[in-house]
C-alpha cells in the first residue's frame, strides 16, 4: 500500500477522498488544529506580512479527507488547475493521500510565500473519533503573494480530491467562504475497487473493508469535475457518493 500519512487510520478504525463562492460566513467553527510554516524564500523581514486563518470543514458523510497541502502564492503560480494535467505531487495526493511530494515541490516554487503541510486527515460527518472535523490552520502572505491553494484527497475514490485553486485572499477582515466539490485528477481509472483505493477508505467507513493494498490503472487526462461515485465496483453510490459540495473552506485575515 502506497498510502503515506494516514496508513495507521485503517487499523484505528478497524479496531474501535473550480470552487464556487457562497454567501458570507454565517456560523463559527472551533479551532481544532493550527500549524503554519513560513516559507518565504526572499530573505526579507516580516514587515507587511499578514496572517490568515483557513478552516477546512468536511461536509460529506462518505468521504474522509486525506492529508494535503495549503499554500499562499502569487497569481503566476499554479498548484493545480482544472483543464491542466496534475503534477506528480497532486497525483500522489489524489491517488494515495500522500502529501509529502506536493509539500516539497510547492515549497520550491518561485512565487510561493508560505506552505502548510496538512498532515492530519479530516473526518467525515458522522465519522468516528479521534479525527477532527473541521480543521483550522494559520498561514501567512505578503504583497503579490495574495492567492491561496489547497488540495486534499477524498479517500474513497480512485483519484478524487477537493480544495481551491489560486483563490484571492480577502483584503479585509471579513471571511471569504468557498463550498467546493470533488475533482478528478485524471491519473487513475475510476474502477471503484477496494483493492485499488487506499486502505483507510475501508477503515474509516462508512463501509468496512479489510486492507487489500492499493493498486492502480493509470490514465492520462486533465483535472476535471469528478463524475461522482457510479457503483461500478465496491463503492456504494448511496454511502460513498455526495450531493452538492463536499467541503467548506473559510479564509479570514486575522492580523
Amino acid at each position: 500500500m502506497r498510502f503515506h500519512a494516514i496508513t495507521a487510520l485503517a487499523g484505528l478504525f478497524l479496531v474501535a477522498a473550480c470552487a464556487d463562492d457562497t454567501a458570507p460566513l454565517t456560523s463559527t467553527t472551533a479551532l481544532v488544529a493550527s500549524q503554519s510554516d513560513k516559507s518565504d524564500k526572499s530573505g526579507k523581514s516580516d514587515a507587511g506580512v499578514q496572517r490568515y486563518r483557513v478552516t477546512l470543514e468536511n461536509l460529506s458523510t462518505g468521504q474522509v479527507f486525506s492529508p494535503g497541502v495549503l499554500a499562499t502564492h502569487s497569481k503566476d503560480v499554479t498548484v493545480w488547475s482544472p483543464g491542466q494535467r496534475a503534477s506528480e505531487g497532486i497525483r500522489l495526493i489524489a491517488e494515495d493521500g500522500d502529501q509529502t511530494r506536493a509539500v516539497a515541490d510547492v515549497r520550491a516554487m518561485a512565487g510561493v510565500f508560505a506552505v502548510v503541510d496538512i498532515d492530519t486527515p479530516t473526518n467525515r460527518v458522522g465519522g468516528q473519533a479521534p479525527l477532527p472535523n473541521p480543521q483550522v490552520f494559520e498561514i501567512t502572505a505578503r504583497g503579490n503573494a495574495n492567492r491561496l491553494s489547497l488540495a486534499v484527497m477524498t479517500i474513497c475514490t480512485n483519484d478524487g480530491f477537493t480544495g481551491v485553486d489560486g483563490v484571492k485572499l480577502p483584503g479585509g477582515f471579513k471571511p471569504d467562504v468557498y463550498e467546493v466539490g470533488v475533482w478528478d485528477a485524471g491519473t487513475e481509472q475510476n474502477n471503484e475497487l477496494f483493492n485499488q483505493i487506499v486502505d483507510p477508505c475501508g477503515g474509516a467507513g462508512p463501509v468496512p473493508a479489510p486492507p487489500d493494498g492499493n493498486g492502480r490503472v493509470p490514465t492520462s487526462d486533465v483535472i476535471r469535475r469528478h463524475a461522482n461515485i457510479q457503483g461500478v465496483g465496491d463503492l456504494s453510490v448511496a454511502l460513498h457518493g455526495w450531493q452538492g459540495p463536499v467541503a467548506r473552506i473559510i479564509i479570514q485575515r486575522i492580523d
